[in-house]
């Protein structure tokens, strides 16, 4: 797979409201070739969101994602590429596959074994540790993946996350303390994921 650097912004914790209004304006920056290709990647408070996949709609933040609902949260590293796909020749499965396929190898770093499925995301076993969820607006991206790092997991079990009843859900922080002692000396005795 073709590797392509985009320029990264990181804004800690804010809320999904005011990312998602972010996304619209740069978007709309984009369309009107005033702004360049980046990733925002941010946390967002804890927050329920809706995409248009979903047939129950209730109170949660619907979005123009794909997908059905899910949760975001502190300890969460949310990624939204906002990019021209045109910029680098890919189609919209291209796009998500190459989205995975970074997670993937995020993974390896820590010596988790991820994989796709047929279900969209990233998968460890029987459970998601990334979820994504896209809009495309004449070629332009916006939305992207929320990769579950040290975030709490019992917020999944309020929904029925992406419409997927039997599935659960893990992180990198419990993949990594499933592992046998000492396996990440060379990062020292400090390993921070998230907040």
């Amino acid at each position: 797979m073709e590797s392509f650097v985009v320029p990264c912004i990181y804004l800690s914790q804010i809320s999904y409201i005011k990312a998602l209004n972010l996304q619209r304006f740069l978007v709309q920056s984009k369309l009107d070739s005033i702004s360049s290709d980046f990733l925002l990647l941010l946390q967002h408070p804890p927050t329920y969101t809706t995409g248009r996949r979903d047939l129950n709609n209730n109170d949660n933040k619907e979005t123009l994602r794909g997908g059905q609902t899910t949760f975001h949260g502190p300890g969460q590293l949310v990624g939204y590429p906002i990019l021209n796909l045109r910029n680098f020749g890919l189609s919209v499965r291209n796009y998500v596959c190459a989205i995975e396929h970074v997670i993937i190898k995020t993974c390896e770093t820590f010596n988790i074994n991820a994989q796709t499925t047929e279900h969209t995301g990233v998968w460890i076993d029987n459970e998601k540790i990334c979820a994504i969820g896209i809009h495309i607006q004449r070629f332009m991206t916006s939305h992207g993946f929320a990769l579950n790092c040290n975030n709490d997991l019992s917020w999944f079990d309020h929904i029925i996350p992406c419409g997927l009843e039997d599935k659960k859900h893990t992180s990198l922080t419990k993949e990594i303390l499933k592992q046998p002692p000492g396996k990440y000396e060379k990062y020292g005795n400090n390993i921070t994921i998230g907040e």
